[in-house]
């Protein structure tokens, strides 16, 4: 049987699994309470399903194993060391979070600082970065679509687009229910890539000897930097000097600790202690998942020192377990990569209509709507979001890590001085919460272009100077403000 029909076969029962669980949803949810939040009802594994699942991204799947393989070890501290300590923040914003009584992080704020304004302003940072951050999910799954069923990128993100919308129409427990299923689906994929990877290479001891002895070129247009040496070394300097490592810390790490997507499983769990031993037990998995991760990229690059024919470094992953493992092996972990973009394209689109919706719409609405028309609502906004991703990945960014850590610099240089100073300083003040948000937000964004001007993604990353100027802004704006000044 032809390698393209056994994919379609695991192609073909993924999607009657995901129409089930997409189905299931709809009849649960009856108010906007039940779509965005699950009627804050969720136990502690349907939490844990829909943490991880969200957390671990076609960024995470293509995108981190594909500059492992590259460049080296330096993209864990890049990434993955920067998204465990985001992490370690939340279960720290958790308790205040859920005692609010928010439905999301705009909607904190305001209750925080009692400002309309800085609701509906961080509403429309959550729509945009979401729509944007998306266009990661449906490349992602273009890759891999087209690679393995051998069909055009364009038809493959369509897919995407259509099972993400489908999904995301019953709300969260829609959602909660199909990442339970990708949640499984994912960890088996990336168990059976490290199996092979490990047969091939004939152990740990000597995937990391092998990795060490490796030099040359990983992918043609890329220059390389290899593991050789000892762990640390990617840290000397090259393609990736420190400064670049520590910077990233303020666009992944600081990005996740006040990312809509994880505040809004806070908020979905049962009670406070769910809540916080979700984000404990999902770091655990986590961290097995992404230890594996590291496996995969040093492993195949130590199989296949160089690849031919690649056009980007996310397209890495796909091409070699298609090219080195037999298509039944190969199917599963090619289910694996689908289910990881969906997973969190799904929930960020829901996250992106909430705000909308709860934070923009319902603010500035002069009349009340009933509950059919804010979810009607809702999956409108949900359509439109989604139709703007889809033709935004018709050209996609070159590499979906770095161009993730920009989009989760957005949310540290927004919301997180205002978030945690807010509740942990009982000084902060209104004026210092908008004036931090706008001043950060705007260096980011000037900082940004100079970036993409000078075509390098090894630069500093924006979101440190602009957590830097946030910060200073906040404190001095509200330390004037209590003194009267302002």
């Amino acid at each position: 049987m032809p390698k393209s029909y056994i994919f379609l076969l695991f192609f073909f029962l993924y999607s009657v699994a995901l129409l089930y669980f997409g189905k299931s949803g709809y009849r649960e949810t009856e108010t906007i309470n039940d779509f965005f939040v699950g009627g804050k009802r969720l136990g502690l594994f349907a939490c844990v399903s829909t943490f991880v699942a969200t957390w671990f991204s076609a960024a995470s799947m293509q995108g981190l194993p594909g500059l492992i393989y590259t460049y080296g070890y330096a993209f864990v501290f890049y990434s993955v060391i920067p998204w465990f300590v985001g992490a370690g923040f939340l279960i720290l914003l958790a308790p205040k979070l859920r005692a609010s009584g928010a439905m999301t992080i705009p909607e904190y704020l305001n209750l925080r600082y009692k400002s309309k304004t800085i609701q509906v302003f961080g509403g429309l940072i959550v729509l945009l970065n979401f729509i944007l951050y998306i266009v990661i999910q449906i490349r992602g799954f273009g890759i891999v679509i087209s690679e393995f069923l051998e069909i055009p990128y364009t038809l493959a993100i369509l897919i995407v687009y259509i099972f993400v919308l489908y999904t995301t129409f019953g709300g969260l427990f829609s959602i909660a229910r199909s990442d339970g299923f990708n949640m499984f689906i994912v960890c088996m994929g990336v168990l059976i890539a490290v199996v092979m990877i490990l047969e091939r290479v004939g152990g740990f001891e000597l995937l990391f000897e092998k990795a060490k002895m490796i030099e040359g070129f990983a992918i043609e247009g890329y220059s390389y930097y290899t593991p050789q040496g000892s762990l640390l070394h990617p840290l000397a300097g090259g393609n990736m000097p420190l400064l670049s490592l520590v910077s990233a810390f303020f666009g992944w790490g600081l990005g996740i600790s006040t990312n809509p997507q994880y505040t809004a499983r806070i908020i979905a769990a049962k009670d406070d202690k769910t809540a916080v031993n979700m984000i404990k037990t999902a770091i655990v998995l986590l961290i097995i998942i992404y230890a594996c991760i590291i496996i995969i990229g040093l492993g195949s690059r130590a199989i296949m020192p160089r690849v031919e024919g690649v056009e980007s470094i996310d397209a890495i992953f796909p091409f070699i377990f298609n090219s080195l493992l037999p298509s039944q092996i190969s199917g599963l972990v090619f289910l694996s990569i689908m289910a990881a973009a969906i997973s969190t394209a799904n929930s960020q689109l829901l996250v992106a209509a909430s705000s909308f919706v709860y934070d923009v719409l319902e603010i500035l609405s002069i009349e009340e709507h009933s509950a059919e028309v804010l979810l009607g609502i809702s999956r409108v906004v949900v359509f439109a979001a989604g139709s703007i991703s889809l033709v935004l990945a018709l050209s996609p960014p070159e590499s979906l890590l770095v161009y993730g850590g920009y989009i989760w610099g957005m949310f540290s240089v927004s919301f997180l001085i205002p978030l945690y100073g807010g509740a942990f300083w009982s000084r902060a003040t209104k004026k210092g919460a908008i004036c931090s948000m706008v001043s950060g937000l705007s260096v980011m964004l000037v900082l940004i272009f100079c970036n993409y001007e000078s075509q390098s993604i090894f630069d500093l990353n924006p979101a440190m100077p602009g957590v830097i100027v946030s910060a200073c802004v906040f404190y001095a704006v509200s330390r004037l403000e209590g003194a009267g000044i302002l």
